[in-house]
């Protein structure tokens, strides 16, 4: 709805937006669906369920944890190699999914793949 002014003599008074009728409804939104970092809909249950939301939780827990180096410019699997040659103790099962999972982009590269 649009702002409505109201004019008393020659001052005009912004009153806001206009008040709903009482009993009155809004407008039903369709849910936004979620998009999996590989890109399919949530509505697709092979690549879309709970074992993926952990996974790219992990992942995403890995690439901000600054303990295992910088993780611009290498793929994860590099930065996991790279962080056990330097005894860091890297996280196993950040290469077991990485081993599990497919090998599109949004599951090798870091957070900030092409962001930065």
């Amino acid at each position: 709805m649009a702002p409505r002014s109201k004019t008393t003599g020659a001052i005009a008074t912004f009153t806001g937006f206009e008040a709903r009728k009482p009993g009155a409804r809004g407008s039903r939104k369709k849910p936004r669906q979620r998009v999996a970092s590989d890109g399919a809909r949530e509505g697709d249950d092979d690549a879309w369920d709970a074992s993926a939301e952990r996974d790219a939780r992990a992942l995403k827990t890995f690439d901000l944890t600054s303990a295992f180096g910088p993780c611009v410019g290498l793929t994860r699997v590099e930065r996991w190699d790279r962080a056990a040659s330097l005894g860091l103790d890297p996280p196993k099962v950040v290469l077991e999914i990485l081993q599990r999972r497919p090998t599109t982009t949004a599951w090798r590269e870091c957070v900030w793949h092409g962001r930065l």
